[in-house]
């Protein structure tokens, strides 16, 4: 047998023992995803129909849109993340998965601990920070749940079949290692032993800047180092540099959570540190654009033929605008106008959204036939998914960024009501509504043929034809000549 077959078999033992771990992850990660997206769609209509749901204390604005927001993040965000890396590093070491009843109880526990916070939210019961709004009991599910995906990754790492580590590894290692981190110090300094006065907005902003940039980011990182190579059959551009990226970022990233404090009542060298770094960012973000970029240069046209490089496209070009909007709000000229408005907001949404969310779906897209060995049912489906994806970033990028500064210079004009300001928002509010139900409607697609490739009793064809993998890479390579 020769060794391109030897690889295949061995991909297929690979994608059959992470089956039902994976498919238990996404599933629940999308239906997080559908029901994120409803509450999400419902508290932006509040602000432009102030009257919509308003007889039900559960449903106050107030209450919704943080429960979505981590719905959002800890349903869909999390569970997917915690899919893809299980299976990518499988693949990448070169190894079955081991101890799958472990993952098991981890999806259980995770769903159940996210459950209970967003109810948790709606309830009443919410704390006033940022991204962790959840009652304080849920972080003991949580952790003890990431406990469980944390030791199968390292498990599996450790018994790999390959010396090679690779970049898309170092990213998932990183990431494994640095939420814990973020979540666990912030939840002693804000709840177990809470820091006083203005340490508690330090402590907050850097979680959350952590969170997105030193989770959702090197995920997404992971998912382009990996996908690139792999189906353009050509090793990534100047690799060696790949590793001065991972460090760069990941250094600069945990100081520059300070800069969403400009303005705020605290000491002054707290959003200057935060400045500073985000300045620093830009040198890791160029080199990861020169490794993407260079590797893409030439292959355009291979776009057309695969779903999940058109993601990921998205998702770098988004990484690079996520970042120039971090660097631009780090300026304490612009961040004077445009603090408090849409672009404030859309900052983060670039950054989970746009650059985590897109990459997900084209790693969704590429492996789950091959771990179900199933095509997907419905081709319509999957291009609503993507033109509803597409267009809605486009829209959002351009509609939002012009909405919130022209927000911001109301704002900062005495002239100009608060009243006026909200009159003149109106439209960008039912704006952007219209925009996360275009959305919505790819979710629903995405999840129906989800479901579709999921079942047990659904038996038709093979995706036999969209497995070919590029002979010079073979099963693992991704930055190799």
């Amino acid at each position: 047998m020769n060794p391109s077959a030897n690889n295949r078999t061995e991909q297929i033992e690979i994608d059959a023992s992470a089956k039902w771990p994976v498919l238990f992850f996404f599933g629940s990660a999308l239906l997080w995803l559908l029901l994120g997206g409803v509450m999400q769609l419902a508290a932006s209509m509040q602000l432009h129909q102030p009257g919509f749901w308003s007889g039900c204390e559960w449903v106050t604005h107030g209450r919704l849109a943080p429960a979505a927001q981590n719905a959002l993040v800890y349903g869909w965000g999390m569970n997917a993340a915690f899919a893809f890396g299980l299976w990518l590093m499988a693949r990448l070491s070169a190894t079955t998965l081991r101890h799958g009843g472990w993952l098991f109880i981890a999806v259980k526990f995770w769903n159940l601990g996210v459950t209970l916070g967003v109810l948790g939210i709606l309830g009443g019961y919410s704390t006033s920070f940022e991204l962790l709004e959840m009652p304080r009991f849920v972080s003991f599910l949580l952790l003890a749940a990431y406990a469980l995906v944390g030791v199968w990754a390292v498990t599996t790492f450790s018994i790999r079949n390959t010396e090679n580590v690779y970049a898309s590894q170092w990213y998932l290692f990183g990431a494994a290692f640095w939420f814990p981190w973020l979540y666990a110090i912030a939840q002693v300094m804000l709840f177990k032993a809470p820091v006083r006065g203005v340490l508690q907005p330090v402590v907050n902003a850097w979680y959350a800047h952590g969170l997105y940039n030193l989770w959702f980011v090197p995920v997404a990182l992971a998912a382009a180092y990996y996908f690139l190579p792999k189906i353009l059959g050509k090793p990534i551009a100047n690799y060696y540099l790949a590793s001065l990226a991972f460090w760069w970022l990941a250094v600069t990233s945990a100081f520059a959570g300070g800069s969403r404090l400009i303005g705020a009542p605290v000491p002054v060298w707290i959003p200057t540190l935060g400045i500073v770094a985000n300045m620093l960012v830009v040198v890791g973000v160029v080199i990861v654009a020169i490794n993407l970029f260079g590797t893409v240069s030439g292959r355009l046209a291979a776009a057309k033929a695969s779903l999940t490089l058109r993601f990921i496209l998205i998702s770098i070009v988004s990484f690079v605008l996520a970042a120039a909007m971090n660097l631009a709000l780090s300026m304490r000229e612009f961040a004077a106008v445009v603090q408090f408005t849409l672009l404030d907001g859309l900052r983060d949404w670039l950054t989970f959204y746009a650059c985590f969310s897109t990459a997900m779906f084209g790693a969704a897209y590429f492996l789950l036939p091959r771990i179900t060995g199933k095509e997907w049912r419905s081709a319509a489906l999957i291009k609503l998914h993507f033109g509803a994806t597409a267009l809605g970033v486009a829209l959002m990028i351009v509609g939002l960024g012009y909405a919130g500064w022209h927000q911001g210079q109301l704002l900062n004009d005495a002239a100009v009501s608060f009243t006026e300001v909200t009159k003149a928002m109106s439209f960008w509010f039912a704006f952007r509504t219209v925009v996360l139900g275009l959305l919505l409607l790819g979710h629903v697609a995405f999840l129906v043929n989800f479901i579709w490739i999921a079942c047990p009793l659904n038996s038709q064809g093979t995706a036999a034809a969209t497995f070919r993998t590029p002979p010079e890479l073979g099963l693992a390579k991704e930055g190799h000549a």
